[in-house]
């Protein structure tokens, strides 16, 4: 009897233990694919000129206006990131995942210069005449649609002068 309670307990904790296995490599590949959206996002800013009229409060092809104050961010939000959505971004598939990772962009502000009145401290990016604070938020699948990872960044692109090319 106590043979048989000493085999179970075993079989009982090795299960345990491929489980725990099992879920840390589903979250990983949850990072993976969130870090993924979120190095695509940031370079779908450097490739493209930024213009404020795309960014809007319906989220057009994912690219957002901030959340009035008081307003739950939109990225708090599941419908932005259903499959087919227009509220986010696909971005490139990672092997194991469930489904491609996505990611939005919020315009937060434009910066205007060293004489910014939001600017607390000096910056190196407001050096330039006019700069462009995004937050680009990305969400992976793990193998299972439960496993999510989630990341944020600040990006800021510096634009042309308001009068110049």
């Amino acid at each position: 009897m106590l043979l048989t309670l000493a085999g179970v307990a075993g079989v009982q904790t090795t299960q345990l233990q491929a489980r725990m296995a099992r879920n840390a490599h589903d979250n990983l590949i949850a990072l993976q694919a969130a870090e993924r959206a979120l190095g695509e996002g940031e370079r779908f800013l450097l490739a493209s000129s930024p213009d404020a009229a795309r960014y809007t409060a319906a989220g057009t092809d994912g690219l957002w206006r901030p959340a009035d104050f008081g307003e739950a961010p939109v990225w708090q939000a599941e419908r932005v990131w259903v499959n087919g959505g227009g509220g986010s971004r696909r971005a490139a598939p990672v092997a194991g995942a469930a489904a491609p990772p996505r990611y939005l962009i919020e315009w937060l502000t434009t910066l205007t210069g060293p004489d910014d009145p939001h600017l607390l401290e000096p910056s190196t990016v407001a050096e330039a005449p006019r700069t462009a604070i995004f937050r680009i938020t990305a969400r992976g699948f793990g193998a299972t649609p439960h496993a999510r990872a989630q990341l944020q960044s600040t990006f800021a692109v510096r634009l042309p002068p308001e009068n110049g090319p």
